[in-house]
Protein backbone atom coordinates (compact mmCIF):
# COMPACT_ATOMS: atom_id res chain seq x y z
CA UNK A 1 0.00 0.00 0.00
CA UNK A 2 1.24 3.53 -0.76
CA UNK A 3 1.88 5.81 2.21
CA UNK A 4 -0.44 8.59 2.13
CA UNK A 5 2.15 11.28 1.68
CA UNK A 6 3.01 9.61 -1.25
CA UNK A 7 -0.20 9.15 -3.04
CA UNK A 8 -1.14 12.55 -2.15
CA UNK A 9 2.08 13.47 -4.08
CA UNK A 10 1.32 11.42 -6.92
CA UNK A 11 -2.48 12.86 -7.01
CA UNK A 12 -1.30 16.34 -6.99
CA UNK A 13 1.46 15.55 -9.74
CA UNK A 14 -1.49 14.10 -12.52
CA UNK A 15 -3.38 16.63 -11.63
CA UNK A 16 -1.15 19.18 -12.63
CA UNK A 17 -0.25 17.07 -15.45
CA UNK A 18 -3.26 16.98 -16.93
CA UNK A 19 -4.12 20.96 -15.92
CA UNK A 20 -4.34 22.61 -19.01
CA UNK A 21 -2.17 25.86 -17.79
CA UNK A 22 0.47 23.00 -17.32
CA UNK A 23 -0.13 22.14 -21.07
CA UNK A 24 0.42 25.80 -22.18
CA UNK A 25 3.74 26.81 -20.11
CA UNK A 26 5.03 23.28 -21.49
CA UNK A 27 3.94 23.86 -25.13
CA UNK A 28 5.59 27.75 -24.69
CA UNK A 29 8.75 26.05 -23.58
CA UNK A 30 8.64 23.54 -26.50
CA UNK A 31 8.14 26.14 -29.23
CA UNK A 32 10.73 28.38 -27.44
CA UNK A 33 13.65 25.71 -27.85
CA UNK A 34 12.55 24.49 -31.51
CA UNK A 35 12.86 28.29 -32.15
CA UNK A 36 16.25 28.13 -30.80
CA UNK A 37 17.10 25.35 -32.64
CA UNK A 38 15.61 26.76 -35.66
CA UNK A 39 17.31 30.17 -35.39
CA UNK A 40 20.57 28.09 -34.91
CA UNK A 41 20.21 25.77 -38.16
CA UNK A 42 18.73 28.56 -40.12
CA UNK A 43 22.31 30.24 -40.63
CA UNK A 44 23.13 26.95 -42.72
CA UNK A 45 20.46 26.80 -44.97
CA UNK A 46 20.55 27.99 -48.54
CA UNK A 47 18.66 31.31 -49.40
CA UNK A 48 15.08 29.15 -51.06
CA UNK A 49 15.28 26.53 -47.85
CA UNK A 50 15.43 29.86 -45.72
CA UNK A 51 12.40 30.95 -47.00
CA UNK A 52 10.34 28.40 -46.05
CA UNK A 53 11.80 27.88 -42.36
CA UNK A 54 11.18 31.72 -41.80
CA UNK A 55 7.12 31.14 -43.21
CA UNK A 56 6.79 28.96 -40.79
CA UNK A 57 8.63 30.44 -37.51
CA UNK A 58 6.07 33.98 -38.99
CA UNK A 59 3.09 31.49 -38.79
CA UNK A 60 4.19 30.35 -35.38
CA UNK A 61 5.05 33.63 -33.65
CA UNK A 62 1.49 34.66 -34.56
CA UNK A 63 0.38 31.91 -32.96
CA UNK A 64 2.22 32.63 -29.55
CA UNK A 65 0.80 35.99 -30.32
CA UNK A 66 -2.86 34.89 -30.05
CA UNK A 67 -2.06 32.19 -27.34
CA UNK A 68 -1.80 29.35 -29.57
CA UNK A 69 0.98 27.85 -27.89
CA UNK A 70 0.37 24.18 -29.12
CA UNK A 71 0.03 25.24 -32.52
CA UNK A 72 3.54 27.08 -32.44
CA UNK A 73 5.24 24.66 -31.15
CA UNK A 74 4.56 22.38 -33.50
CA UNK A 75 5.04 24.58 -36.56
CA UNK A 76 8.80 25.18 -35.38
CA UNK A 77 9.10 21.50 -34.62
CA UNK A 78 8.30 20.71 -38.67
CA UNK A 79 10.47 23.77 -39.23
CA UNK A 80 13.21 22.23 -37.65
CA UNK A 81 12.84 18.95 -38.98
CA UNK A 82 12.65 20.50 -42.76
CA UNK A 83 15.90 22.57 -41.79
CA UNK A 84 17.29 19.28 -41.17
CA UNK A 85 15.83 18.22 -44.04
CA UNK A 86 17.74 20.87 -46.28
CA UNK A 87 21.06 19.96 -44.55
CA UNK A 88 20.95 16.37 -45.13
CA UNK A 89 24.34 14.97 -46.31
CA UNK A 90 23.98 13.60 -49.57
CA UNK A 91 26.72 11.27 -49.00
CA UNK A 92 24.66 9.56 -46.98
CA UNK A 93 23.17 7.62 -50.47
CA UNK A 94 26.40 6.25 -50.87
CA UNK A 95 26.59 4.14 -47.48
CA UNK A 96 25.25 0.78 -47.68
CA UNK A 97 22.76 -0.12 -45.33
CA UNK A 98 21.49 -3.04 -44.65
CA UNK A 99 18.22 -4.84 -45.63
CA UNK A 100 17.14 -5.04 -42.36
CA UNK A 101 17.46 -1.09 -41.49
CA UNK A 102 16.43 -0.44 -45.00
CA UNK A 103 13.02 -2.17 -43.83
CA UNK A 104 12.56 -0.24 -39.88
CA UNK A 105 13.10 3.42 -42.04
CA UNK A 106 10.94 2.75 -44.78
CA UNK A 107 8.01 0.75 -42.22
CA UNK A 108 8.53 4.43 -40.03
CA UNK A 109 8.58 6.34 -43.24
CA UNK A 110 5.31 5.25 -44.07
CA UNK A 111 3.63 5.33 -40.58
CA UNK A 112 4.56 8.79 -40.48
CA UNK A 113 3.25 9.51 -44.33
CA UNK A 114 0.12 7.58 -43.62
CA UNK A 115 -0.43 9.76 -40.40
CA UNK A 116 0.10 12.90 -41.82
CA UNK A 117 -1.94 12.44 -44.69
CA UNK A 118 -4.96 11.45 -42.21
CA UNK A 119 -4.44 13.89 -40.22
CA UNK A 120 -4.41 16.45 -42.75
CA UNK A 121 -7.80 15.15 -44.44
CA UNK A 122 -9.26 15.24 -41.49
CA UNK A 123 -9.47 18.94 -41.79
CA UNK A 124 -10.70 21.35 -44.67
CA UNK A 125 -8.12 22.90 -46.93
CA UNK A 126 -7.67 26.29 -48.07
CA UNK A 127 -4.48 28.02 -50.23
CA UNK A 128 -2.45 29.07 -47.46
CA UNK A 129 1.50 28.56 -46.68
CA UNK A 130 0.97 25.58 -44.25
CA UNK A 131 -0.92 23.81 -47.49
CA UNK A 132 2.01 24.64 -49.80
CA UNK A 133 4.71 23.53 -47.68
CA UNK A 134 2.57 20.72 -46.15
CA UNK A 135 2.41 19.18 -49.74
CA UNK A 136 5.83 20.13 -50.60
CA UNK A 137 7.20 18.16 -47.65
CA UNK A 138 5.30 15.13 -48.31
CA UNK A 139 6.19 15.05 -52.01
CA UNK A 140 9.47 15.67 -51.36
CA UNK A 141 9.80 13.07 -49.31
CA UNK A 142 8.57 10.56 -51.00
CA UNK A 143 10.95 11.34 -54.38
CA UNK A 144 13.83 11.07 -51.07
CA UNK A 145 13.05 7.66 -50.29
CA UNK A 146 12.74 6.62 -53.59
CA UNK A 147 16.52 8.04 -54.52
CA UNK A 148 17.58 6.46 -50.98
CA UNK A 149 18.06 9.76 -48.99
CA UNK A 150 16.50 8.17 -46.16
CA UNK A 151 17.58 10.48 -43.47
CA UNK A 152 16.42 13.37 -45.77
CA UNK A 153 13.13 11.45 -46.72
CA UNK A 154 12.04 11.20 -42.74
CA UNK A 155 13.06 14.47 -41.19
CA UNK A 156 10.70 15.70 -44.65
CA UNK A 157 7.88 13.11 -43.65
CA UNK A 158 8.34 14.39 -39.73
CA UNK A 159 7.66 17.77 -41.09
CA UNK A 160 4.54 16.98 -42.69
CA UNK A 161 3.22 15.07 -39.83
CA UNK A 162 4.22 18.20 -37.72
CA UNK A 163 2.33 20.25 -40.12
CA UNK A 164 -0.77 18.06 -40.39
CA UNK A 165 -0.79 18.49 -36.40
CA UNK A 166 -1.23 21.93 -36.38
CA UNK A 167 -4.22 21.98 -39.02
CA UNK A 168 -5.91 19.03 -36.82
CA UNK A 169 -5.69 21.03 -33.56
CA UNK A 170 -8.35 22.96 -35.08
CA UNK A 171 -9.27 26.22 -36.64
CA UNK A 172 -6.87 28.85 -37.53
CA UNK A 173 -6.37 31.98 -37.93
CA UNK A 174 -3.96 32.05 -40.55
CA UNK A 175 -3.49 34.77 -42.73
CA UNK A 176 -3.80 33.72 -46.61
CA UNK A 177 -0.74 34.45 -48.54
CA UNK A 178 -0.82 34.47 -52.30
CA UNK A 179 2.74 34.28 -52.30
CA UNK A 180 3.78 31.48 -50.66
CA UNK A 181 7.33 30.60 -50.81
CA UNK A 182 7.64 27.01 -52.45
CA UNK A 183 10.28 24.92 -50.92
CA UNK A 184 12.56 23.90 -53.94
CA UNK A 185 15.46 22.41 -52.62
CA UNK A 186 13.30 20.18 -50.17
Amino acid sequence: MTPPKKAAKKATEKIIKHHPEHHQSSDLRRAYEHMSRVGILQKSLKLSDAKVVTALATLARQHLENGRNQEAADLLKGAEHLSFAALADQESKKVQLSVELVQSITGHFNELTQRAEKHWKECEEGPDVLTVIFKSSLKNAIKALKHGAYHEALELARAAESLADVKRQGPHKQKRSKKAPKPTAL
